[in-house]
């Protein structure tokens, strides 16, 4: 999700409709590997989730979850579609970093299409990389450069300086060790936000021991 100075405000309004912007379906990257990479009953924390379709699928994986999320239309419609599904979640109204997220308290962070400027950028990851237990994973995924470049109609922020970089990300989580750093196009359907080919960047980062 692309975010402002103001990140709440910019998400309220494009939340602020009766439908799910980006569906109530999970991520189809975290859908395949956080299962394998986590024990049942690990601590998960989804940053920036919107209206929740990452948080509450984890939920529904008997994670123990918290979807953060600025907007506070986003964090209404995320306890909306926890009750719909019968699971049970934590939420932050909040951005990263948050006095309200522990250090070393979570098994993995989520951070699905979280597009910031980079100050704000570096400190949310920083941050996410603080709030991990060691041996602690982070699942991301964002749009690259070719996502503008070759025009995508699949979402994405607008400007190439809000994109991320294989690059960018080793330099952000230089402290992690990389399992999984990959530039792909892949077919989105994640919502009318989200949907046709795409210029992804693919990223699992575990925190040493």
């Amino acid at each position: 999700m692309a975010q402002t100075t103001d990140p709440g405000a910019f998400w309220d309004e494009k939340f602020d409709r009766p439908d799910y912007r980006y569906g109530t379906e999970p991520n189809a990257f975290v859908a395949d590997v956080l299962p394998e990479l986590l024990e049942h009953d690990a601590r998960v924390l989804c940053v920036g989730d919107g209206e929740g379709r990452n948080g509450v699928w984890c939920a529904g994986q008997g994670f123990e979850t918290t979807s953060l999320e600025p907007s506070a239309v986003g964090i209404e419609k995320i306890k909306r579609l926890a009750d719909k599904e019968g699971v049970k979640i934590n939420t932050i109204h909040d951005r990263m970093p948050s006095d309200e997220v522990q250090d070393q308290h979570f098994d993995a962070v989520v951070l699905i299409f979280v597009h910031t400027p980079e100050p704000m950028r570096q400190a949310i990851h920083e941050s996410c990389v603080k709030a991990l237990k060691p041996g602690g994973v982070i699942v991301l995924e964002g749009f690259t450069p070719d996502q503008r470049r070759n025009d995508r109609p699949s979402g994405g922020p607008p400007s190439l300086e809000l994109m991320f970089s294989v690059d960018i990300l080793r330099h952000d989580f230089a402290t992690m060790d990389l399992e999984t750093l990959t530039e792909q196009t892949v077919q989105l359907d994640e919502g009318p936000g989200h949907r046709g080919p795409a210029d992804v960047i693919r990223m699992i980062a575990r925190k040493p021991v």
